[in-house]
């Protein structure tokens, strides 16, 4: 299968997947609405990947962008593939895809939720299954600990032409979350873990 990453730009294929496959993939409440995202890619603070099959989507990745002088600074905000299709290494090929259309960014951060903090055994293995498929594919886990809106996560580091140290990834972790929350918002709800 010939596998084709594609920058996608237009609302009405943008509103599709949203439609289509967002809303089964994602809760209601980790659910930003459709016109949020409209609003950031008007203002050139969104990017979004496609993962196709010829015409077929295979999946999908969403990104909050934070311009900077070396290059963007991203930030995962949802990523799947499509029902149907998952468990058959597409999710480690689009990862790899991903590093090579990103490679000049200046970082690109994902959030994993925090398996050490599972309130059940259940809830626990998945979320060690998600971890460790990132690692799996080469995706690093810097260390650095947070809790956005109440949810523990593990901040992860997609390998692009560079990597950052610990500090510097709080940094840079804190710097996307400050530009995308109001100020009352970011300082209630986002805390870098010691």
């Amino acid at each position: 299968m010939d596998l084709e990453l594609k920058r996608l730009t237009e609302r009405a294929e943008i509103g599709r997947i949203y439609r289509r496959y967002m809303k089964a993939d994602f809760p209601a409440n980790e659910l930003k609405p459709l016109a949020m995202i409209y609003e950031a890619m008007d203002r050139d603070d969104y990017a979004c990947y496609g993962l196709y099959a010829g015409e077929e989507l295979l999946g999908y990745a969403f990104f909050y962008v934070l311009r900077h002088e070396q290059g963007g600074r991203y930030l995962f905000d949802y990523f799947a593939v499509a029902p149907g299709r998952r468990d058959a290494g597409l999710g480690s090929a689009f990862l790899r895809l991903l590093c090579e259309a990103l490679r000049a960014a200046d970082c690109v951060v994902g959030e994993v939720e925090d398996p050490d903090t599972a309130q059940d055994e259940g809830s626990r293995s998945t979320r060690e299954r998600r971890l460790r498929f990132y690692l799996r594919n080469g995706v690093l886990d810097t260390g650095v600990r947070a809790r956005v809106y109440g949810v523990d996560y593990r901040v992860l580091e997609l390998p692009t032409a560079r990597t950052h140290s610990r500090e510097a990834l709080r940094e840079i972790y804190a710097a996307l979350y400050q530009s995308m929350l109001p100020p009352a918002f970011f300082r209630r709800h986002f805390l870098v873990k010691e």
